[in-house]
């Protein structure tokens, strides 16, 4: 009977003991949380609830810059073989800035290629020194509505496996004003052709970039069965 009043007894002590804790380690927290800025409590709230979730970057085709250009192609020295040397590069898409052949409007980068049966290659000794006096002359003579224009620098690089002079030039247009571009003069086997994209200097800050895009990136096709046109 005595051993089970003292067992009573402990047990009474116990829970009166962890009692008391549970009751001051409650009224501590309640303390401290009345100490704390409810302007830091909820920050430190936002700020357990954003560490509990790992950030995930979501890749949009935004983010691949391949996916705002397209390929232009076009076709030159028709009047030396049959088919004609294709020439492509890459210009940017509608939703950006718009690429067009010479005579449309609205256009920030005008990309041209050539030579063509209507206004053909005119060099005797087909060096790239003659290819660079032709299209300044070209420029020149109002081919492009220009009232002057000249070359600013040049460097003698290659396009594929063709050695290429890229001329950098700047003419005054009649209508658009004053505009810049590069144009890459390309020998190939064939002929020399030509590549060329300019634009307003008033788009220089995007569209020089995307100049320097488009001659970076072109190729040249050969046909790998053609005929020599015959001129009589």
């Amino acid at each position: 009977m005595i051993l089970k009043s003292h067992l009573t007894w402990l047990c009474w002590n116990v829970l009166c003991c962890l009692g008391l804790v549970a009751g001051a380690w409650a009224q501590d927290s309640a303390n401290a949380d009345a100490q704390v800025p409810l302007g830091d409590v909820a920050k430190r709230q936002r700020e357990q609830r954003q560490h509990s979730k790992a950030a995930k970057k979501v890749v949009s085709d935004d983010d691949i810059p391949a996916n705002h250009m397209h390929w232009m192609n076009g076709f030159a020295a028709e009047f030396k073989i049959i088919p004609a040397i294709r020439i492509s590069g890459l210009v940017p898409n509608d939703d950006s800035a718009t690429a067009a052949t010479k005579g449309e409007k609205k256009d920030k980068i005008y990309v041209q290629f050539g030579p063509h049966l209507t206004d053909p290659y005119s060099c005797n000794d087909g060096s790239l020194d003659c290819a660079e006096e032709w299209f300044l002359k070209k420029l020149q003579r109002g081919g492009m509505r220009a009232n002057s224009a000249r070359i600013l620098f040049d460097s003698d690089e290659e396009v594929q496996e063709f050695p290429a002079r890229v001329v950098h030039f700047e003419v005054l247009d009649d209508v658009r004003g004053k505009m810049q571009g590069t144009a890459a003069l390309i020998e190939t086997p064939v002929t020399i052709v030509t590549a060329s994209c300019m634009y307003g200097v008033r788009d220089q800050s995007e569209a020089e970039a995307q100049c320097d895009a488009f001659i970076s990136s072109l190729r040249i096709d050969i046909p790998e069965k053609f005929i020599y046109v015959e001129h009589h």
